[in-house]
Formats: structure tokens, sequence, C-alpha cells
């Protein structure tokens, strides 16, 4: 008994590896078990059945020796069609005729029959439901099962009454194992399947979220422009006054433009030459640029420490844009003044840009939505700015780390490569 349970176990390992490795290896959102992996599932399965053969167990008596070949032979040929079939049959009939013995033939013959058989109702299987899927598939075992009876009982003479109650348990016992196996594959293709359309649904979303974006943005500027157009057309204004509309008009039509041209940074960066710059000088021009901004708003900026020697491969311009956009969050974020602080840190493989600020914090849902299309904790906010910054940041083999608690402000990391690596290269 304990030998026919170790038997067994070691048939059902062989035959549920293939499916365990398929799952971690596949890529997520395949539909078919094999559409994607048609040659690795069969070498696969293949292999299932050579190892089901080796190690068989007898079952019950010393007379009959039992193995489950026949569970991958039925599923690879339901998932895998015809051509996957004939491949199944090839190895598991080559395989028992090397093993030989009695009912070699009627092995080989029986196996056959699966692989012509059932590929025909592989489209019927793939219509239905899981329970219908379960029946089916079963009473391809319990067929299987009952050929085999039946031929050894009519060319060996073993009388169906000594034999039933022996091949009544092999086809409870087969047809468990093949039912387990098929509601496997078919639990992993579901799951495959919701990821997939989570995938698709979250593109959508973030899709859906750029239009209303562009709606949002782009409406007040044209708004603007429509009316002044409106008004020359109505009006006979002077020259002086009319130069003053035209002198806003271009002004509105620019805004427009740098929105669009922010979209265009975030759905298709592109950047000029990469170039070595170092950290300190390009922070000390960003800080003098952001002064008068940042004295509007009662805020200090302050210098940490600054590592003099970092250096980075990035390109420039859109470096400076990244560091403005996340220097002018961090003022923002304090409406009644603070201290903005900024450092530079480096080692021989990395370096980092700190952006400290006392302003209202974000909780840890906020910071994970940081860089999500329309996400913004500012009123009129769409979340562009962060959009563009990740995008530029990541483009240029950098990352972003965030650290904030509400109500004791917020620290950003820029994380780039050192430009030592790049000459190690």
């Amino acid at each position: 008994m304990e030998a026919m349970m170790t038997g067994m176990i070691n048939n059902i390992f062989f035959i549920i590896f293939p499916i365990i490795i398929y799952q971690m290896l596949a890529t997520a959102g395949q539909r078919n078990f094999f559409v994607s992996h048609r040659v690795t599932m069969t070498v696969l399965f293949s292999i299932s059945i050579i190892l089901c053969m080796l190690f068989p167990y007898q079952f019950l008596t010393d007379q009959y020796i039992f193995d489950l070949r026949q569970v991958p032979m039925i599923v690879g040929a339901l998932y895998g069609g015809p051509l996957v079939s004939a491949v199944l049959f090839l190895v598991s009939s080559g395989g028992r005729f090397l093993i030989g013995g009695d009912g070699m033939y009627i092995a080989i013959f029986n196996q056959f029959v699966i692989a012509a058989g059932v590929p025909f109702l592989r489209p019927l299987y793939m219509r239905l439901k899981r329970f219908g899927k379960i029946v089916l598939v079963f009473c391809i075992s319990i067929a299987s099962l009952l050929f085999n009876m039946l031929a050894g009982a009519y060319f060996f003479g073993d009388p169906i009454h000594d034999i039933i109650g022996i091949w009544v348990m092999l086809i409870i016992n087969q047809g468990t194992i093949i039912v387990l196996t098929a509601l496997m594959i078919e639990h992993m293709q579901r799951q495959e399947y919701l990821y997939n359309s989570l995938l698709k649904h979250e593109k959508m979303e973030t899709v859906s979220h750029f239009a209303a974006a562009v709606s949002h943005e782009l409406r007040n500027p044209l708004q603007s422009i429509k009316g002044f157009i409106q008004l020359m057309k109505e009006y006979d204004y002077s020259r002086e006054k009319q130069v003053e509309f035209h002198s806003l008009i271009l002004k509105e039509i620019n805004a427009a433009e740098d929105l669009i041209d922010d979209y265009l940074v975030y759905a298709k960066p592109t950047y000029g030459q990469l170039e070595p710059i170092t950290v300190s000088t390009e922070v000390h021009h960003v800080l003098k640029i952001m002064a008068p901004y940042a004295n509007g708003k009662d805020v200090k900026m302050q210098i940490g420490d600054m590592d003099e020697t970092a250096e980075i491969l990035v390109d420039r311009q859109k470096f400076q844009q990244a560091l403005v956009n996340i220097i002018r969050n961090g003022v923002e974020s304090m409406p009644d003044g603070g201290t903005l602080a900024i450092a530079a840190k480096s080692s021989p493989a990395k370096v980092w840009i700190e952006v400290t600020d006392e302003g209202v914090g974000m909780t840890k849902e906020e910071v994970q939505r940081l860089g999500e299309p329309y996400f913004s904790n500012k009123i009129k906010g769409t979340g562009l700015g962060m959009m563009v910054t990740y995008s530029i940041v990541s483009q240029m083999n950098g990352q972003i780390m965030v650290d904030s608690q509400k109500g004791k402000g917020t620290e950003f990391t820029l994380e780039f490569p050192n430009i030592a690596t790049f000459e190690k290269k």
C-alpha cells in the first residue's frame, strides 16, 4: 500500500510540474494554454509521459501495474490540438514499445485512439463552461480505461466480474487526477485572462485621464482666445488695444503649446545629447531660477551637504526641468512659508539629489499615486508636472524615491548612476 501511494504521488507530481513551470515562465495574459509556448509545453508533457511510464505503481493487486500517462496525453490533445496530440502519441507509443510486455499492442492502440479522436473534441471542449469541461474530460478518461478493460478481458480471458472492481477504482483514480489537472489549467487561464483584462482596463483608464486632463487644461486658453477674437470682431478697438489683445492671444497660445509639449514629453520623451554634468553646478543654477518664486511664497531655500564632485550623464535641459518641478511642488506645499533644503551625495555607483520641504506632506496612499495622470494634491492641479518628472528621470536611467509624512513634510530623492559607472564600461 505504501509503495502504491508513493508511486501515485510521483505520477501526480510528473503531471503537474509542467503546468507549474508554465505558470512561472509564461507571459502574463495568455488566454490559451498552448498558444505562445506550444513547443515548450509539448516537450514538458512528453517528459511527464515518459516519467509516468518509467515509474508505474501496482494497483490493489500484484497483477496490475498502472501509470497516469493518459492524463497528459488527453489534456495535451484538448488544449494543444492535433499536432501536439500526434507528438505526444509518438512519445508514449515509443516508450511503451520499448517497455514491451503483455498488453503492449493494446496500450499503443488505445493511445492511438486518444491521439486521433480527442483533438476532434477540442472545439467543443473550448466552448464549454468549467463544469462541462470537467464532465467531458472525465468521460474521455472513463472511455479510455473501459477500452483497456474490455480489450484485456477479450485478449487475456479475464472474467469481467473478477476485474470490474479494480477497474472502477482505476477509473476513479485517473478520473480524479485528470479533473484536478483540468481545473488547475482552467484556474490558471482564468487568472491570466483577468490579469490581462486588468491591464487593458488600466490602459483605458490612463487614456481617459489623459483626455480629461487635456480637455480641462486646453479649454482655458482656448476660451480666452475665443473671447478676444469675438470682442475684436464685434467692436472697433483702437490699434493700441488690438495690439494688447494680440499679445494676450499669443500668450494663451504659448501656454497651450507648453501644455502640449509637456504631454509629449510624458507620452514619448525625446532628449537631446546626453552629456556629463556636475550636479552641484546644475543645482545652483536651478535655485537661482526658482529664488524669486520661492521668495514670493515666503520660502527659504537652503543648500545642505553638496558633493561638488558628483557627476551624472543626462540631458541638461530635461534634468533642470525635472528638478524645477520638484522644487516648485515643495514650495507650493508650504503655503505659510518654510524652508526647502537640497543636498547631493554620491557613491562610486550612484548619485543622490535630495529635496526636502516642511510642507503639508502626504499619506502613503498619496505617495504611491504620485506620477499618475490627473492625480494632484493641488485644488486645480492635474498631476501633469509630476508625470513629466517621473518620465524624465526614468528615461535617463534614474528613479525617484519619496518619503513623506502628513503634516511633517516630504523628501524627494533622485537617484542616478554615477558617471564613473559609464566610464568603466
